[in-house]
């Protein structure tokens, strides 16, 4: 850890430096690496016997899903099903696959119905075939590490509290993960506000309070799955995270308020979803500036 990083720890925390994360008392089920894609993570993923393809990891996907050309490949049975929501406009049709086993990397993950979707008008990669959605959270223990392109994947039981590192509560409701943040702008408004948490997002922090903001700009929204609406971007004065404030951040205002990636790639986060915890420790990308939006 360079001094730089020591002294804003330090900062950022009252005073207060944050150890190193210790070592889950179990062995880890496995340590799967990643490639960055932008701000997102790519993983490789083997469903059944099928040989290993790119999935993205997606937490804001209520279920994993298979892209419809993919499922078509590997033969599976589809039955019909309710259109759903993406972060776009209007709805977005589906399919049910039958139960398959996911393996990232090593570590099982049984999907009991898969969603099947077709991502291809979704702005990622063609090499892309599905998304590892917040079952993967929910069911184990995720250390997701930046520094070192690598999730660490334990058991449910393996621990409930890593000691000397800073944690926010993890609200896991039915198939959605969220967290609390404080936030902040112009004249003196600050609010808590739940934020879905989303790492197949590359946004920081998406709330429609920042329109508030004290420079607010007119964008192409909808980053995902679904059409494209008018957005608006602006301003947070400030963005807290448990110990940890974030100033002059540039996020969008569309409805559906959550937290992507450009905000949790500074810190090594642990979801421990069985026991509702987040566990941040700072990286050194924690005092980079969020990029600012082309201007239109």
């Amino acid at each position: 850890m360079s001094n730089l990083h020591r002294t804003f720890s330090r900062l950022l925390t009252g005073g207060t430096m944050l150890a190193t994360l210790p070592a889950l008392a179990a062995a880890p089920l496995g340590v799967v690496p990643f490639k960055w894609d932008n701000t997102l993570i790519r993983v490789q993923v083997r469903i059944d016997q099928a040989e290993p393809v790119t999935f993205l990891l997606d937490s804001g996907a209520s279920h994993s899903v298979l892209d419809s050309k993919y499922a078509e490949q590997l033969g599976l049975k589809l039955t019909a099903a309710s259109p759903t929501t993406g972060t776009g406009a209007g709805n977005v049709s589906k399919s049910h696959g039958p139960p398959v086993t996911m393996r990232v990397g090593e570590v099982k993950v049984d999907v009991a119905e898969p969603w099947v979707i077709d991502l291809s008008k979704a702005p990622i990669s063609s090499e892309v075939k599905g998304l590892v959605g917040a079952e993967f959270f929910k069911n184990f223990i995720v250390r997701l590490d930046p520094v070192h392109a690598t999730l660490t994947v334990f058991a449910p039981d393996a621990a409930h509290k890593l000691d000397g590192v800073a944690s926010i509560p993890l609200i896991v409701e039915g198939d959605k993960l969220f967290l609390e943040a404080a936030l902040e702008v112009p004249a003196g408004t600050t609010v808590t506000h739940k934020l879905r948490i989303d790492t197949g997002s590359g946004e920081s922090v998406n709330d429609e309070i920042v329109r508030q903001s004290e420079e607010v700009r007119a964008s192409p929204g909808g980053g995902g799955l679904g059409e494209n609406f008018k957005s608006y971007s602006g301003i947070f004065t400030s963005v807290t995270l448990g110990p940890y404030k974030f100033s002059h951040v540039w996020g969008p205002g569309s409805p559906g308020p959550g937290i992507g990636m450009e905000l949790l790639r500074r810190f090594v986060v642990t979801f421990d979803g069985p026991h509702g915890r987040l566990y941040l420790e700072p990286t050194p990308a924690l005092t980079e500036p969020v990029p600012t939006p082309p201007s239109n």
